[in-house]
């Protein structure tokens, strides 16, 4: 965040301003990335005060971030409000255990429920990871996922693979990889 902060006022853009004691850059990145979780295609959504051209923006910005931190793309969206998420797609390298099959996956979307207990600031509540999953697939040695929030919440990568028989501990050589965020914008349905 304060690399972004600091990118976007040496680059001079026109960003909004929240108010009161302690202003700060009216910018957002739709869904948080987990501990270890590594992000190639993340989002920004930043609140300018006035136009500027998507191309000089993601130029601006370029010229004023490390090099290993590439903007793809910039794209205007509505003032209406902030995006929301759609659907996050993972994809899971590592030495995934022997006991992931085709089969395996196949028999775990086939069930309506899969109830998982999450602890949280002092209470315990369940959740069905099963409605949070549109697909699960094999791909060469990799686990692609594809998840969607749900108003109970959102399974966890780590919650899918402890599912399907694959432990996640401290010594996991896994390598979880967020490759996509796809948002809907407040005026597409209007």
């Amino acid at each position: 965040m304060r690399l972004f902060e600091r990118a976007i006022r040496r680059a001079d853009i026109p960003i909004c301003m929240s108010q009161g004691f302690n202003p700060r850059p009216k910018m957002s990145f739709p869904m948080a990335l987990a501990l270890g979780v590594e992000g190639v295609d993340e989002v920004i959504e930043l609140e300018l005060s006035r136009w500027i051209a998507p191309s000089k923006l993601q130029e601006n910005l370029r010229a004023q971030l490390p090099p290993d931190l590439v903007i793809i793309s910039a794209e205007p969206i509505t003032p209406k409000g902030p995006s929301t998420v759609e659907e996050l797609v993972y994809r899971i390298e590592g030495d995934l255990s022997e006991g992931i099959t085709r089969e395996k996956i196949d028999e775990f979307l086939t069930g309506e429920k899969f109830q998982v207990l999450r602890e949280k600031k002092g209470g315990r509540k369940f959740f069905n990871l099963r409605s949070s999953i549109v697909s699960i697939a094999l791909e060469n040695s990799a686990l692609l996922l594809r998840l969607r929030p749900t108003k109970e919440g959102m399974a966890r990568p780590d919650e899918v693979l402890d599912a399907l028989g694959q432990k996640m501990g401290t010594d996991s050589t896994l390598r979880i990889t967020r490759s996509a965020v796809h948002l809907s914008s407040p005026h597409e349905d209007n």
